[in-house]
């Protein structure tokens, strides 16, 4: 199970130490940056996204928020996605799609 945050490529701007970043394509088994491709810390190996060739699926735990408490509404979770396969029950009020969101049909 993962918490995940979504975004549209045109909206992420990495403005500084992309030198501390790996790119892996595990399809290909290179670690090169060639869509789609996982995003580590070259220093510690934490994953830090996927990287597809229209989306940026990045961790929201890693986010510093700075004077923020708590998690921005903007990030918070907003349905769960392939809960079809899901090996716990998550009861919340949430959205569950049995694949991706509004392809696949919603969990009943």
């Amino acid at each position: 199970m993962q918490w995940a945050a979504i975004f549209h490529k045109h909206d992420v701007r990495i403005t500084k130490g992309i030198e501390y970043l790996n790119f892996y394509n595990s399809e290909l088994s290179k670690h090169e940056r060639i869509l789609p491709c996982k995003i580590s810390c070259a220093l510690c190996g934490t994953l830090i996204a996927d990287e597809g060739r229209k989306m940026w699926l990045a961790f929201p735990s890693l986010f510093n928020f700075e004077s923020v408490s708590k998690v921005p509404a903007k990030f918070k979770p907003t349905c769960h996605i392939f809960y079809g396969t899901r090996v716990i029950d998550i009861n919340d009020d949430l959205p569950k799609w049995l694949g991706h969101k509004n392809q696949s049909p919603k969990f009943e």
